[in-house]
């Protein structure tokens, strides 16, 4: 007779184990991680935590919880998430750079001319100059004019 200790079940020979119980943090890594590609990269960072919480519940249940390759794939798409919504951030970031600079090159010196004629006849608008209140219906409110007040 064997001894088998208590909440142990004893399996007869020739009876397969049990499949091991699919990890959730797994397949929610992989699916945050792959949803990742809709957000620029941002759930990717949560699908890579998620994938490695998984692997460290996986490694620790000791045969209990399965999905090791989900938890892994999860990994891989979080990472490649992260790096497109990289590339993709620089790429706008850049591009509103690049724009900004062309505006400056073609306009820049407009705001610095207004002083520079101290005999103009019309003198440099104020700051809030643009800004005229309207009708208040619940409040001040403002709307953007331009031209002459």
């Amino acid at each position: 007779m064997t001894y088998t200790p208590p909440g142990v079940e004893s399996r007869r020979a020739g009876t397969p184990a049990p499949a091991p119980k699919t990890s959730g943090h797994a397949i929610a890594g992989l699916i945050v991680g792959l949803g990742g590609l809709c957000t620029c990269g941002v759930g990717g960072i949560a699908g890579l935590v998620l994938s490695i919480v998984a692997l460290k519940k996986i490694g620790a249940s000791r045969g209990t919880l399965g999905g090791r390759g989900l938890a892994i794939a999860g990994i891989i798409a979080s990472a490649v998430c992260i790096l497109v919504g990289l590339v993709f951030g620089l790429i706008v970031l850049g591009f509103f750079f690049f724009t900004a600079a062309r505006i400056e090159a073609r306009h820049g010196g407009l705001e610095r001319d207004w002083g520079a004629d101290p005999g103009r006849s019309t003198p440099a608008p104020s700051p809030g100059a643009y800004l005229r209140p309207c009708i208040p219906l619940s409040g001040p409110t403002y709307i953007l004019r331009g031209g002459s007040p």
